[in-house]
């Protein structure tokens, strides 16, 4: 059986297609039914390098004897670490490397329960912070699934700087001004479900939702991400000077909503008047919706 769980932060960038992801690592745990570690690999690996260590992680148990063999089982197993961690360090200059670090490790506590040692593996062999669930991610994620119940899509306002309340105030500022833009930004905003959350929470949030990381076209800040109301990303956009581009996204959000939760013809109508001056196609195909759509439909 497989199983994964994020417990860093990292930040995903969308460039030109090839998704890029900034910071964040990856160790790969091979352990008994109970939970136990017999084995572990850091970093990214290739599929032969996985196998390897996984044959390894096979015959070391196995040689070492039934769990029953208790005391005996361990001390086996931390032999076999020792001998894996000299033939590592054999002909090495420099530094241990994080492979010869983790059979050491294991030879000094064999079968330690994963719980026990999966912080010191990422944090002092990776050199990642392990960043567990905050408060404001498990808020989000019960956001989301109130957007579902509504079928509403979600805006997504990401902030590095400051705190949630700088942001809302910048963002009720953009929205309050006298231009076209932000008139439209506000009346979209009334169909949107809104949350605003600390940039590095956003990994541990797609984690939170089982969806792919979401990605940004880029490193600015803000960082704005129009979703699906299941958390699946549509689009991004960054910094206060791309309004424009965010008002068609989140039309295209709304769009996209109406697609795959059907409204009925007034609500249809009402977005048609909100995209109109955004984008005709996104209009016309509205206009489409409505040809088709029942005023009993929900």
């Amino acid at each position: 059986m497989a199983a994964h769980q994020q417990v860093g932060s990292f930040e995903v960038v969308n460039n030109f297609g090839a998704l890029r992801k900034n910071g964040g690592n990856v160790a790969s745990y091979f352990c008994t039914p109970d939970g136990r570690v017999i084995d572990a690999l850091t970093g990214p690996v290739t599929a032969d390098q996985l196998l390897s260590e996984a044959k390894w992680a096979v015959d070391a148990y196995e040689k070492a004897g039934p769990p029953s063999a208790g005391q005996s089982q361990a001390q086996s197993l931390a032999q076999a670490h020792r001998q894996a961690a000299e033939d590592l360090g054999i002909g090495s200059s420099g530094g241990r490397g994080a492979s010869q670090r983790i059979h050491q490790l294991l030879a000094d506590r064999p079968l330690p329960p994963i719980n026990e040692i999966y912080e010191e593996i990422f944090e002092q062999i990776l050199g990642q912070r392990v960043t567990p669930p905050s408060n404001e991610t498990v808020q989000a994620q019960f956001t989301f699934e109130a957007a579902k119940r509504s079928e509403l899509p979600v805006l997504l306002v990401l902030y590095k700087d400051g705190d949630q309340a700088g942001i809302e105030r910048d963002w009720q500022q953009v929205l309050s001004r006298e231009q076209a833009v932000s008139a439209r930004l506000k009346s979209l905003a009334e169909c949107y479900v809104v949350v605003m959350l600390q940039l590095d929470l956003l990994p541990a949030l797609s984690q939170h939702l089982g969806v792919r990381p979401f990605a940004a076209p880029d490193g600015g800040a803000p960082l704005f991400v129009v979703t699906r109301s299941n958390g699946r990303q549509l689009g991004a956009v960054t910094t206060w000077d791309k309004l424009d581009e965010l008002a068609l996204l989140m039309g295209q959000g709304l769009l996209q909503e109406a697609k795959e939760h059907p409204r009925r013809k007034a609500q249809l109508a009402r977005l048609r008047e909100l995209l109109e001056p955004i984008d005709r196609t996104l209009s016309d195909q509205v206009k489409r919706l409505l040809k088709t759509a029942r005023d009993e439909t929900t």
